[in-house]
Parts: structure tokens; sequence; C-alpha cells
């Protein structure tokens, strides 16, 4: 085998790994409780799920059948920096229905989804400070019918997210308590 062949089928192979995510966190179960090491919050996960955690933000994702049926995101997003679909940012100090309001716009500047309607939008409490509870529904490209319940809070210098989504028509409806749930468990380990 010549030297060339020989010196790129390592480099070869390693691209095929990256490609196909070979190198990204595996799916686990979860197991109860679960503190974010990076994102400084605590949560009761539901048993029976599994759990997987985007290492470049630290976004956890959870789901028991798959994230197209249904998922529970926690995400961080640090305060006046860009969201991905709008150009409207969060601000220290914002009232949580201001923080509502851009949230949703985020989600209604998205090209990928279409139909968005707001069908709650009210103010809630999580980890003790004021925040809100918004359900929206949407369809993606295709076709498939979400309904999504998502709840925010301000904390200093970073805004987190507690998201559900699932489809409308089976499984919103059927995990929505496994939600809330969740939600009350979440304790923000830092008051910034």
């Amino acid at each position: 085998m010549p030297a060339v062949i020989r010196a790129t089928i390592p480099l070869l192979l390693a691209t095929l790994f990256v490609a196909t995510g070979c190198v990204t966190a595996p799916w686990v179960p979860t197991d109860g409780a679960y503190t974010s090491p990076v994102d400084r919050y605590a949560i009761d996960l539901p048993q029976g799920w599994m759990r997987w955690t985007q290492g470049e933000d630290g976004r956890l994702v959870v789901t028991r059948d798959g994230v197209l049926l249904q998922v529970i995101m926690i995400e961080r997003f640090r305060v006046g920096e860009p969201l991905k679909h709008t150009k409207k940012q969060l601000a220290r100090g914002m009232m949580p229905q201001e923080a509502a309001e851009v949230v949703l716009d985020n989600f209604s500047s998205n090209k990928d989804i279409s139909g968005l309607e707001v069908k709650d939008n009210r103010p809630t409490t999580i980890s003790g400070k004021p925040g809100f509870w918004t359900v929206f529904t949407y369809k993606t490209k295709d076709e498939l019918k979400l309904k999504v319940v998502y709840c925010g809070v301000l904390d200093g210098e970073w805004f987190y997210g507690i998201r559900y989504s699932a489809a409308q028509r089976h499984y919103f409806d059927k995990d929505l308590k496994t939600f809330e749930t969740v939600l009350r468990s979440f304790k923000l380990k830092t008051n910034a």
C-alpha cells in the first residue's frame, strides 16, 4: 500500500467519526437528580427517560420516545447576547412578560417553523423568582404540529429557559404532568 494512502486512512476515519457524531456525548438514562456542571442549576429528571447534554452550550435535552415526539430542554443564555432568530435581546431587569415576548419573537422569526399561535402567556414562579409560562403551537417543515410550554426566568446576567415540546396530537397531554413535576424541581444554584 503506498505511503500516501496509509497516511490518509487515519485522517479519513477521524473525519468519518466526527461527521457521524461518534465523538459527541452519548444519550444516558436519567436517574432522578441532575446538577448541571456548567449552568448552575439542579433538577429532578423523570425516571425511564434519556438525557443528553450538548457540549458547546450546556443545553440539556431529555426524552423518553425521541425528540420529535416529546422533549424537555433546559437552556441558558447570557443576557444581552443575540438570540438565533430575532434582533430583540434579553436585558437585565426585564419584567418576565417582556422576556416572554423576546422568546416568542425568537420562535416566530424562525424560518424553519410556521403558523406559531400563542395559547397562553402568564407569570409564574421558577426557583423562587418571577418568571413566565407560555404555551404555543407551530408546524415544522414536515407539517408536524407541535405544542410547546416554554418557561423562563432571569437570574442576574443569565436567562434560563425550561421547555417542553411534544407532538400535539398524542404526546403533549400524555407527558405534560411529567414536565410540570420537572419544572417544580428546577432550582438555581446562584442568585447573581
